[in-house]
């Protein structure tokens, strides 16, 4: 009885530990160790933080096609190089960024029970706008975790977007607050400051951007909060836009749902995304 007792403890402070935002400000390897082109920017939000950017190019110069790449919220931009040579190989653009109080972006307190802070809305806005201005008039986003829910609720409005991959988003503060009560400690999320309008399950009630052509929901097979079912209510809002399924990977340790199995993951996202999507 009390290995059991010990392994179910140990099930929960590990999905707990994979959901909370855990920053690192040390950049573990930089892109030119893979010999990866790319420039470093610094791109101002609305409120004064300073967010750090790399920004790479498409292999052919000619592709006008760019993905703009939102994390997790765990460790950092550098953790992320392999899905951005993922990506770079498709024929795209790359554009990854880190949130305030990650990296080298702005200084910025983050309490590691946190699920979310207000204050990301932010980056993501200034992010798309960085790239309308620096790169096209419209282009992609992919995000997971909270990334995804930036993603999809801060971009779902936007003429900038064209596609948004969405790899388990969240569907709004009060349905993540209710999920996390039962936990034994629970996470906390933004009582406060946190936009309605860019919550996703709010968010896909209004009328999508004008350039918007598909919106693609992934969820791992065992998540800790998510089942596909709990993200069909998003289908529902627009079946026009959404992919008509969510696409599920069987995922029974809940890792990360690109690490199980790369290829058929990108070969997922490169179906919607990619130099050869039409224009």
């Amino acid at each position: 009885m009390k290995t059991t007792v010990f392994l179910s403890l140990a099930f929960v402070l590990c999905s707990q530990v994979s959901l909370a935002l855990n920053p690192s400000r040390t950049y573990k390897q930089l892109p030119e160790k893979y010999n990866m082109v790319y420039k470093e920017v610094k791109v101002k939000t609305v409120d004064g933080a300073q967010l750090n950017v790399w920004d790479f190019p498409a292999k052919n110069a000619s592709s006008t096609q760019l993905v703009l790449i939102a994390h997790n919220g765990e460790g950092n931009m550098a953790d992320y190089l392999r899905r951005v040579d993922q990506f770079l190989s498709s024929g795209v653009s790359v554009v990854i960024f880190d949130y305030r109080g990650f990296g080298e972006s702005s200084e910025f307190e983050i309490d590691r029970n946190m699920y979310i802070y207000p204050h990301f809305q932010k980056d993501m806005e200034a992010m798309i706008d960085y790239c309308r201005k620096q790169h096209s008039a419209t282009f992609n986003l992919y995000g997971w975790g909270i990334g995804a829910g930036l993603s999809l609720g801060v971009g779902y409005s936007r003429p900038e977007i064209k596609k948004i991959i969405a790899d388990t988003p969240f569907l709004s503060m009060e349905d993540l607050e209710e999920r996390f009560s039962s936990w034994d400690e629970p996470m906390e999320v933004p009582f406060a400051g946190y936009e309605k309008r860019y919550e996703p399950i709010y968010a896909v009630q209004n009328p999508p951007g004008k350039n918007l052509q598909k919106v693609v929901l992934i969820i791992g097979s065992n998540h800790a909060l998510y089942k596909s079912k709990d993200l069909q209510s998003l289908i529902s809002a627009n079946k026009k836009i959404f992919a008509k399924e969510v696409f599920v990977v069987e995922n029974p340790d809940r890792k990360d749902n690109f690490r199980i199995n790369k290829a058929a993951y990108f070969k997922l996202i490169n179906s919607y995304i990619g130099e050869t999507e039409k224009n």
